[in-house]
């Protein structure tokens, strides 16, 4: 299922809910390529530490966020950019990037996080 950008903008629900849909809305957009960029930046311990630290993978340096949300630019799917009405940012790529942390996390752990 494809979520558009006015349908994650639109989304109704309490914290954990949104948590959720933002989660799955950038999860969209990390497709394998991207997973394996941020595979290959973080060990799985550092992950789970900073995950485990605070959820948002705020302990990470903004900076490094940032760099690798320039680096995934070209692996980027347009036609889901643009059938999903997606603006892309560098707030878009450091979300995503954070998105395919968070599907190595949840494959580490064996359970969802969001």
């Amino acid at each position: 299922m494809v979520f558009t950008r006015k349908q994650y903008l639109a989304f109704k629900g309490d914290q954990d809910e949104k948590a959720t849909m933002h989660q799955a809305f950038y999860a969209q957009f990390a497709n394998d390529k991207i997973v394996n960029i941020i595979a290959g930046k973080f060990s799985p311990e550092e992950l789970i530490q900073a995950y485990e630290t605070n959820k948002h993978l705020s302990t990470i340096n903004l900076k490094i966020w940032d760099d690798l949300a320039r680096y995934i630019y070209p692996w980027i799917d347009q036609d889901l950019l643009k059938e999903t009405d997606q603006i892309w940012g560098l707030n878009s790529g450091v979300c995503t990037c954070k998105a395919a942390a968070k599907i190595l996390i949840s494959r580490i752990l064996s359970v969802p996080v969001v």
